[in-house]
């Protein structure tokens, strides 16, 4: 009897350890599975580019998916009766784009500014009205991009400011529409930081990021500017 009871409970002791392998095995895929899988890209985007782990100085490190809209949507959401205009006609975001919002920790909207400048006023006027616009314009973007989201997600504005002069007739390329989703992040990780170094270090995949940061009159300092 005493023998039975013996392997009645060798075997309810391997039962456990097969139940408990594996829901291990199921729980260790799912982490696998959320490392790796990203959003497929939105019909909206057109330059997609993931930079992993990147480190601040401290070395605490944050994932980002830096987002260039096509040119179709930029001219929808950048157009001056979209962005500045009261009851402007709203951009309609896609279900995938919607999706891919939703799979952010974080999310920081781009405003930029081209370097027109109005005729009449100085340059140095002039510079700084546009980067009021450039912040308005981060600031709306943010309030769409908001409007997508299914739950809380903490958005950032970041303000790069106005373009350099270049003398060039056609503009539009100047004020390209850009969002950083932060995918993941270590606790108390400067994004400011890390997000510099990642589109610094991507700049040759993304001629945009170098633009960003050495094109634009916000763009180019120790630190980015944000929009409160």
């Amino acid at each position: 009897m005493a023998r039975n009871i013996s392997k009645y409970a060798r075997y309810g002791v391997t039962f456990v350890w097969v139940v408990f392998g594996g829901w291990l095995a199921v729980a260790t895929a799912g982490e696998v599975r959320h490392a790796w899988y990203v959003v497929p890209t939105p019909p909206e985007i057109t330059k997609d580019v993931t930079v992993r782990h990147v480190k601040d100085d401290e070395g605490r490190a944050a994932t980002f998916r830096i987002m260039l809209f096509s040119d179709e949507f930029r001219w929808r959401i950048n157009s001056f009766d979209a962005v500045e205009a009261e009851g402007g006609k709203r951009p309609q975001f896609t279900e995938e784009m919607k999706a891919v919002l939703n799979s952010a920790s974080e999310i920081i909207t781009v405003g930029a500014s081209s370097e027109e400048i109005p005729p009449g006023i100085s340059f140095p006027q002039g510079r700084a009205a546009e980067e009021k616009r450039a912040a308005r314009r981060a600031e709306k973007i943010a309030v769409w991009i908001r409007e997508a989201l299914n739950r809380p997600i903490p958005v950032r504005k970041l303000n790069v400011g106005h373009h350099a002069p270049t003398g060039a007739d056609d503009t539009s390329d100047q004020r390209r529409v850009v969002i950083i989703l932060v995918l993941d992040h270590d606790e108390d990780t400067n994004i400011d930081q890390s997000l510099r170094s990642a589109m610094a270090s991507q700049s040759v995949r993304a001629p945009i990021f170098e633009a960003l940061l050495t094109k634009y009159s916000l763009g180019g300092g120790s630190k980015f500017t944000w929009v409160p």
